[in-house]
């Protein structure tokens, strides 16, 4: 996957969060910081979406939020 299906991939999983009134920043940071998949909403596929992404690459996205 290129930077640019990354990138739109995780826009996706943010709006689905929105969207389910969580605060995007923080259910990504809980996701990464535990591992735990539950952070992450079903919502429009989100959680399904993050599990293929790989963790490094979604730790840095996280940290560029802030």
């Amino acid at each position: 996957m290129d930077e640019r299906q990354f990138v739109a991939t995780m826009d996706h999983i943010v709006a689905a969060l929105r969207e389910r009134g969580y605060d995007p920043y923080a259910q990504l940071t809980g996701y990464v910081s535990e591992n735990e998949p539950t952070y992450i909403t079903s919502h429009r596929g989100a959680r399904q979406l993050i599990a293929t992404l790989d963790m490094e690459r979604v730790k840095c996205f996280v940290k560029e939020m802030k």
